[in-house]
């Protein structure tokens, strides 16, 4: 805390003296506090606007500037589903509003203030004096726009529309804080010039629609926000959906109504408290800008999507990709319709209830009960139909606001129709839901669109685009490249190879890109880690590597979603509203991220409590990505890198790979390569008695925290191999002993022995591991192995234990290779289905077969029940390689880095000898190198010669190429799963040791798990 005062001091202290517990965010740029969270609703009062005054009272200065209580302009009472009360606040002097600066009040059922939040500043002196009259605002942005293309034809379009123009809303005078003064401004919405787009510089200036303010003393128009962010009788229709791309499109049933009786039938969704009506204005140059959807919105003249054949099925299909045929083409219609309709449920269910982007939160006028407009076939504003590109909209006149959603057609070459991707859908429709999230001291909606604020608003919607669709590596589902190209990879965002690459993911980088998508992926990287869990990898820091937990999954009106859908979800509704205006001032507006940041780790823990699992783990995901608060230590975090499938996405990106079902840091190595294959003690023919071979188990325990770890232990389980098993043992040596692997301290972001050694691990990171013998009629010799690791003062408890489940079969074609695995059911209360799925590297010809179970049956608390996993192989996969070629790499680098690389090609696609994949590996100095591979490959040798493209991994949005001479040997592994709903609770890798001896490949570890004595 630097810019404090002296008073502001003296009242902390008295706080503090009340509540020594007390919690402070203090924003040094404005000169309070950004959030106090402790007992502070301490004194009597009957509802929380009662204990806020009393608060104020004491601490006012402690939040804002003095005569704060009487100034403040109820915006919004909410009550949610926990019972919690939320205050919202505008800060009004003179009848004048001090533009986004908000207080707001949480508290929980006992009627305590638990919270108080403030975006207000210290000292507010305006004078509220004007010089610049309302009339001249109007001729201000006349004079500005006046030079420009396109000023002419929009002028002529509003006056046909009879829209006012350039100004479509009478000004209204604010105090503003811009670049460190508060300044007395007139704001309005209309017509004005931009030269940047979504934060980065275009070539020339162009005309687009959005908020202005300019300063009432000088005239001088300092801020321009733009609103686009980049859709009778009820009846039943169907159409066919953009998707697949190839074979037959899917089939859509959709909401819609007939008229008047007759053959005519219109996309209009009448079943929810706001209709859903989708348009088709064919491309048309007359629907070019907002003035005119705005107005045809409002007049009722734009054209609504329709099938007049009377069989109310929306199937005409492009017949090729000329802009004609696709402009005729429905099924961008189709599935905007149906698309849009499922983000309107989902938002209902997640919220507990919500009437489409209004909720009613808002006075009508300006904001009248919303219909949902989607709008197809849609130019870009001045331009084109075939563009990749959608967008939100909205327009105010005549004193209120009309919404819409708009998707244009591209091209049907790169990226088919762009309402077939629900990622997309859903991105836009949160640009809706995020500015309706937001209200002025006036009534209207809307997050201002620009700098960070733009960052938040774009990062938001992909949030929400991945947390509705578990669509992480979203809209390969509409690109018809080979692969299928990622819009924008929120797993890893730093990739350059995807439509739009070269993002950030870390918010150190914050300042190398100041494009709104590329800030916003940051949030959007935090959201995926917390959605479905994964790892991420920064070079320039100490660990490379941190792993996050997903938080798993649950159920809200009916539907599944993550639990960080829920989270983020409760941040924007109730817990992130002071924040709605760019101050020209970088230091103060970035700090809307940390505020975020704040919001969802609060909203985390007000859903799953404080310290759980979810709350936890939330704070994790924000530290991984550089968003912890800077004047508090994170604190040491034992943890691993767990089994595959926790981190599968991440694979592919950063260096390091494993079987779905087994972990790098938890690994058995008797003398030879690291591997999960134990030697079970078998009874000595020669003398009846067991054998006593002990395994030499290896642990890695990673302390990704800022501080060092003490009294770091690791124990250790096993149990037969099976996908959920639950009856564990403790492991033992062959005293009977049971295993404690003691490490002691420690350092931050340190291991106990770095990755470059999984084949060479230090004997003092392992535990020795004797198995009895088997009993008779026992079937089941492979095992799982699970350890769990505590410290004294380890901050999280609940990324602490890891698991490796995995079986080896020989080699033996044309025979069988078989594994008697266990399913499980480790919930104690309830019965579960058994659902498997399997998955496989394995080559064509080669036959995966389950067998001896029964999966129509349900599994009861605690049963297990075997089944066997049989393997046919196919002859000859020992003399040349075949695909799939996914696999291990191992060979020297030359380039922009050079050295020898242990590292994993995947996603590979063979044409002949040519060869693509995604490359990935870790330098032994811990440099990351991912990126996309092309090059040869020679079936007989395996030797693999090629360049890879990637972005710097020390040097963020810039790009390295390297060239690789390597050596390629195939996975060949077998993925059993076990599945509760869309949550993996188990599985077993059963790898195939195919002998590949070409390469300097380390020994396979043995299949056979018997002692040979």
């Amino acid at each position: 805390m630097e810019n404090i005062t002296s008073e502001q001091k003296a009242l902390l202290e008295r706080l503090r003296y009340i509540d020594p517990n007390v919690e402070v965010e203090w924003n040094d740029v404005r000169g309070v506090a950004a959030s106090i969270r402790g007992r502070l609703g301490f004194q009597p009062g009957p509802e929380p606007e009662g204990k806020l005054w009393t608060f104020l009272q004491q601490f006012e200065r402690l939040v804002g500037p003095p005569g704060l209580a009487e100034c403040l302009k109820p915006l919004r009472r909410m009550s949610d589903d926990l019972g919690w009360v939320h205050l919202v606040y505008a800060y009004v002097r003179e009848g004048v509003e001090l533009y986004g600066a908000k207080l707001a009040v949480h508290a929980p059922p006992n009627g305590e203030i638990l919270e108080i939040e403030s975006g207000l500043w210290r000292d507010v002196e305006v004078d509220i004096a004007p010089q610049i009259e309302p009339g001249q605002v109007e001729e201000i942005a006349l004079k500005r726009i006046a030079p420009l293309h396109d000023f002419d034809l929009l002028r002529r379009q509003a006056a046909k529309h009879e829209a006012p123009f350039p100004l479509t809303d009478p000004p209204r005078l604010v105090i503003y804080p811009w670049q460190g003064k508060l300044r007395l401004a007139w704001t309005t919405y209309g017509y004005s010039d931009l030269d940047e787009r979504e934060g980065e510089r275009v070539e020339a200036p162009y005309i687009t629609y959005g908020q202005i303010f300019v300063d009432a003393t000088t005239g001088e128009r300092f801020l321009f926000a733009p609103t686009m962010q980049t859709a009778e009788t009820a009846a039943t229709g169907s159409g066919l959906a953009v998707t697949p791309l190839t074979g037959t499109h899917t089939t859509r049933t959709l909401n819609v109504v007939r008229v008047d009786g007759g053959s005519t039938y219109r996309l209009k969704d009448t079943t929810h408290n706001r209709n859903i009506v989708t348009f088709d204005v064919a491309c048309s140059a007359s629907y070019d800008w907002n003035t005119e959807i705005g107005s045809a919105l409002k007049g009722g003249t734009l054209p609504v999507s329709e099938d007049t054949d009377g069989d109310h099925n929306w199937n005409r299909l492009p017949a090729n990709t000329t802009a004609a045929e696709r402009t005729a083409g429905q099924q961008p219609e189709v599935d905007a319709h149906h698309l849009v309709r499922q983000q309107y449920e989902w938002y209902n269910a997640v919220a507990g209830g919500r009437d489409g982007w209004d909720a009613g939160l808002f006075p009508n006028p300006p904001v009248p009960p919303q219909v949902i407009n989607v709008v197809a076939h849609c130019r870009a504003p001045g331009g084109s139909c075939q563009e990749n590109n959608a967008y939100k909209w909205s327009y105010k006149s005549n004193g209120t606001w009309v919404y819409w959603l708009a998707f244009m057609d591209a091209t049907g070459t790169g990226y088919d129709y762009m309402a077939g991707s629900r990622f997309i859908v859903a991105h836009e429709y949160q640009h809706a839901i995020t500015d309706f999230s937001f209200e002025d001291a006036n009534g209207n909606p809307g997050l201002t669109y620009d700098g960070w604020l733009g960052a938040v608003h774009e990062g938001l919607s992909d949030v929400f685009g991945l947390l509705t669709t578990d669509d992480w590596l979203p809209a390969r589902d509409i690109s018809h490249a080979t692969p299928p190209l990622i819009f924008r990879n929120l797993v890893y965002p730093r990739d350059n190879t995807c439509y739009d690459g070269n993002n950030l993911d870390h918010f150190d980088d914050r300042n190398t890109n100041a494009g709104f998508y590329a800030r916003g992926t940051i949030l959007a990287h935090c959201a995926y880690l917390m959605g479905k869990g994964g790892v991420h990898q920064r070079a320039a820091r100490t660990p490379v590597l941190i792993p996050v937990p997903g938080l798993g999954r649950t159920t809200m009106g009916g539907k599944d979603m993550p639990k960080a859908a829920c989270i983020w979800y409760r941040a924007l509704a109730v817990r992130f509203g002071t924040s709605a205006s760019s101050t020209g001032m970088p230091a103060d507006d970035e700090q809307v991220f940390r505020t975020l940041r704040t919001a969802v780790v609060r909203a985390a823990e007000d859903l799953y409590g404080a310290g759980s699992p979810e709350h936890r783990n939330t704070i994790l995901a924000f530290y991984a990505v550089g968003l912890h608060p800077t004047d508090t230590h994170y604190g040491p975090d034992v943890t691993f890198l767990r089994w595959g499938i926790d981190w599968e996405l991440s694979r592919p990106y950063v260096g390091l790979t494993s079987p779905n079902y087994a972990s790098l840091d938890l690994f058995v190595n008797n003398n030879g390569g690291s591997g999960w294959n134990a030697l079970i003690n078998v009874i000595n023919p020669a003398t009846g008695l067991p054998t006593d071979f002990e395994n030499t188990v290896y642990c890695r325990v990673r302390n990704v925290g800022d501080q060092q770890a003490n009294d770091v232990t690791v124990t250790f389980d096993y149990a037969k191999a099976g996908t959920a098993t639950w009856t564990w043992q403790p492991v033992l040596d062959k005293n009977g002993n049971p295993q404690v692997l003691n490490i002691g301290s420690l350092a931050a972001g340190a291991s106990n022995f770095p990755d470059s050694a999984q084949n060479s691990p230090p004997i003092a990171a392992s535990v020795k591991w004797c198995i009895p013998p088997l009993a008779p009629g026992e079937v089941v010799d492979h095992f799982c192995l699970r350890a769990k690791v505590t410290a004294s003062n380890d901050v999280n408890p609940h990324n602490n234990e890891v698991q490796s489940n995995i079986a080896y079969a020989d080699y033996s074609p044309p025979g069988l290779a078989r594994a008697v695995l266990i399913a499980g059911n480790p919930d104690p209360e309830r019965s579960i289905p058994l659902r498997l799925t399997v998955e496989h590297s394995l080559p064509k010809g080669w036959k995966v077969s389950l067998g001896k179970i029964d999966r129509r049956r349900w599994l009861k608390p605690g049963e297990e029940r075997p089944f066997e996993l049989a393997v046919a192989m196919a002859p000859g996969a020992d003399k040349e390689l075949v695909p799939p070629l996914d696999g291990d790499l191992y060979g020297e680098m030359y380039g922009d880095y050079r050295g020898r690389f242990e590292g994993a090609l995947v996603e590979t696609l063979l044409d002949g000898f040519r060869l693509w994949g995604q490359f990935s590996t870790i330098l032994e100095d811990k440099i990351p190198i991912a990126g996309r591979f092309e090059g040869e490959v020679d079936l007989g040798s395996g030797e693999v010669r090629g360049i890879v493209v990637g972005p710097h991994p020390e040097k963020a949005g810039a790009e390295i190429k390297v060239e690789l001479n390597a050596w390629l040997r195939p996975w060949r592994r077998v993925e059993v799963g076990q599945w509760l709903g869309k949550q993996p609770i188990g599985g077993v890798t059963l790898q195939i040791q195919v002998p590949w001896e070409r390469g300097p490949f380390p020994k396979l570890p043995p299949t056979d798990t018997h002692v040979r004595r």
